[in-house]
């Protein structure tokens, strides 16, 4: 079983490598280093201004660190095959675990003590905090993280009760994080004391002798599909399982009446497979993020001008998703007006974003009136993307198609 695991981190440690020098190319590290830098700034700034003590510095305290804790699931590493091959190994699993709780805490670590260095000017100078009382948050932080981990790993056998809540294990850590900020002097002794407790407590819950493979495959299905998604923003997945699933909440945005049967499946493409609205989701919270840091007009103009070519762009490809479906060329659907049904579909979701770039502009950007003239030489560069970039583009695209 030792041999079985190290052998599985190192080939997970290639497959994580390969992908992470895809995704911290040249570009995205100058993004990166262009986004923090830009937020430090606006950080460094502003908190020189910000009153001590209010009520909700600590409840907001709290709440980032208990958030740092949601962030890293634990990799079990197990391939579907196990359920066959390893059934009859319930022994073994504790050797099996052993390696892979160092594995797990490295980035929950790395990202606590990040976490908290950024916290620390806004925790001491405005919110009372000491540095050693900062230093035992952090420690209360890693037990913490490592105390989920366990239960976890608990609720993969076939136990009484289920150990382990996400949300419930992440509501109790916050209160136990507030209530030991109480005071007139924060006390984070205890949350480290009660997370210390907790470490030592949750090796005498009971376990069940029979080891849940269900239950523990699809906990690790779930990890890589999350994990997978996060990579195919950069590039391609060939392991990635596209889920597409209905969201009524935006059946609004997808109208029934004086449609084509393309515009209408584009629509839902467009609104309902992660690949495409995720993408669009994503940009357009990363440009609003990104202007309210900047909050100057040029270069949030020049920002937003940047993002909406680059959606555009990676949104272009939505043209072929139907293309290689066999029941798509049996159906009688003109097959001649889609690069019309395409560009229809394509100018109102970049329209929408367009418009919440410019609401966002407004909003956060001090010089007013050079914002409003941004806005109309935004819109600008709108509408000849979408009006004479967007046609030969998809004219191409659809060339390029082979059946």
């Amino acid at each position: 079983m030792t041999d079985l695991i190290k052998s599985r981190l190192n080939k997970n440690f290639k497959k994580q490598m390969h992908y992470l020098t895809l995704v911290f190319n040249d570009f995205f590290i100058l993004a990166l280093i262009f986004l923090f830098g830009a937020l430090m700034f606006w950080y460094a700034q502003n908190i020189k201004k910000w009153p001590n003590n209010l009520w909700f510095y600590r409840p907001l305290l709290a709440l980032i660190w208990t958030a740092t804790l949601g962030i890293g699931h634990f990799a079990t590493l197990f391939d579907r095959a196990d359920e066959h091959f390893l059934f009859n190994q319930d022994n073994e699993m504790k050797a099996y675990f052993k390696p892979l709780y160092l594995h797990n805490m490295i980035l929950p670590v790395v990202l606590i003590i990040l976490v908290s260095g950024i916290l620390l000017p806004f925790a001491t100078m405005r919110a009372g905090f000491s540095i050693g009382g900062l230093i035992f948050i952090v420690i209360g932080l890693i037990i913490s993280k490592n105390v989920q981990f366990k239960l976890i790993v608990r609720s993969f056998y076939f136990n009484k009760y289920d150990y382990y809540n996400t949300w419930l294990y992440l509501g109790i850590n916050f209160l136990v994080l507030y209530f030991s900020f109480l005071g007139h002097y924060p006390n984070p002794i205890i949350y480290t004391t009660v997370a210390i407790a907790a470490w030592v407590g949750v090796d005498y819950l009971p376990q069940g002798k029979m080891f849940d493979w269900y239950k523990a495959l699809d906990y690790e299905e779930r990890r890589v599909d999350l994990l997978n998604n996060f990579y195919s923003m950069f590039t391609d997945v060939p392991d990635k399982k596209v889920r597409i699933s209905r969201r009524k909440y935006l059946d609004f945005l997808i109208k029934t009446t004086d449609q084509t049967p393309n515009t209408f499946i584009y629509q839902r493409v467009l609104l309902r497979d992660p690949e495409y609205s995720n993408l669009l989701i994503r940009m357009i919270l990363f440009a609003i993020l990104l202007i309210a840091c900047l909050q100057d007009a040029g270069w949030t103009i020049g920002t937003g001008a940047l993002i909406i070519f680059l959606t555009l762009y990676q949104l272009i490809p939505l043209g072929t998703v139907y293309e290689h479906n066999m029941m798509y060329h049996v159906m009688p659907i003109p097959f001649a007006s889609r690069g019309q049904a395409l560009r229809k579909v394509l100018q109102k979701g970049m329209l929408l974003e367009w418009e919440l770039i410019s609401l966002a502009i407004i909003i956060f950007s001090p010089q007013k009136l050079e914002a409003f003239g941004g806005i109309i030489a935004l819109f600008a560069l709108t509408f000849l993307l979408l009006y004479f970039y967007l046609p030969s583009k998809i004219e191409q695209l659809f060339k390029k198609v082979r059946y």
